[in-house]
């Protein structure tokens, strides 16, 4: 079947699966929910592309995807995102059953990385708390379309976001990106507030983090203690006022110092040269 022939619509199962449709598309943001067994030796779901963006995951079972006519096999955890403009279908061996929950969005994915080329699809592994928590967000949509009005918008609202927030989380990168965002942040936190008496206790404040996980935040990004780099935050501020022909007094003053004394032995301790040496 070329492209041209592949209808566009929503395939619906056999009579008497669990499934969900609005009476009203226009005024709805989900278009399609569904969930519970399959058996797609016996019924299988021929191609079709779709009005929206379709999210799959696999519960149970090894059920063959056809994407443009390719056969995919896949396994239990995995979760696909179809363009609309991706004709796929889904195929089994007879009498073998599949545990499967879709979602039909009008919308694309909020998170870009999710995002399906034009005319194809992503496709990811989850751990097993994402598949619970992935059952969770289906059951909180089937809640949702069972009220109407403002509420039931907001909540397939809530829904979604946290759909997208979770396969996002599953993304192999994200743990590695913002560990690297918070440790910028952490420094971002020290530059504008040299003056901070015990650093690394606000930043565990400021970033909601133990004292172990930001000891080992500035381990793993600066390969020094929080102290340190708070220290060195601290120097450079007043190396930079210092050149520009800032009074010693104030500059201890800003940096939160009793007395400039204090603040010029910490100077030379770090620099090696005076408050009064030119550079």
């Amino acid at each position: 079947m070329s492209e041209a022939t592949v209808p566009r619509c929503t395939m619906l199962p056999p009579q008497g699966r669990p499934r969900w449709m609005p009476h009203d598309p226009a005024g709805w943001e989900l278009l399609y929910l569904s969930w519970g067994l399959r058996w797609m030796g016996e019924h299988p779901i021929p191609l079709a592309m779709h009005e929206g963006w379709v999210y799959a995951v696999i519960l149970e079972g090894v059920p063959t995807v056809l994407i443009r006519g390719r056969p995919r096999p896949t396994r239990r955890g995995e979760v696909f995102i179809f363009h609309p403009d991706c004709a796929y279908g889904w195929r089994d061996k007879a009498q073998r059953s599949c545990r499967l929950m879709t979602w039909l969005w009008r919308t694309p994915p909020a998170h870009s990385q999710l995002v399906p080329p034009g005319g194809g699809f992503r496709r990811l592994r989850v751990g097993e708390g994402a598949l619970r928590r992935l059952t969770a967000i289906n059951r909180d949509c089937l809640r949702a379309v069972a009220g109407a009005g403002e509420m039931a918008a907001l909540a397939l609202r809530r829904a979604r976001l946290d759909l997208d927030l979770c396969l996002a989380g599953e993304l192999g990168h994200t743990e590695a990106a913002n560990s690297h965002y918070r440790a910028n942040l952490a420094v971002h936190f020290l530059r504008h507030n040299p003056a901070a008496l015990q650093p690394a206790k606000r930043l565990c404040e400021y970033l909601q983090i133990s004292p172990a996980a930001l000891r080992n935040l500035f381990q793993k990004h600066h390969r020094r203690s929080p102290q340190a780099v708070a220290l060195e935050v601290r120097m450079q501020h007043a190396r930079v006022r210092l050149a520009g022909g800032v009074a010693v007094k104030q500059i201890a003053f800003e940096l939160g110092y009793r007395h400039a004394n204090d603040f010029s032995r910490a100077y030379k301790r770090f620099f090696g040269v005076t408050t009064r040496t030119k550079k």
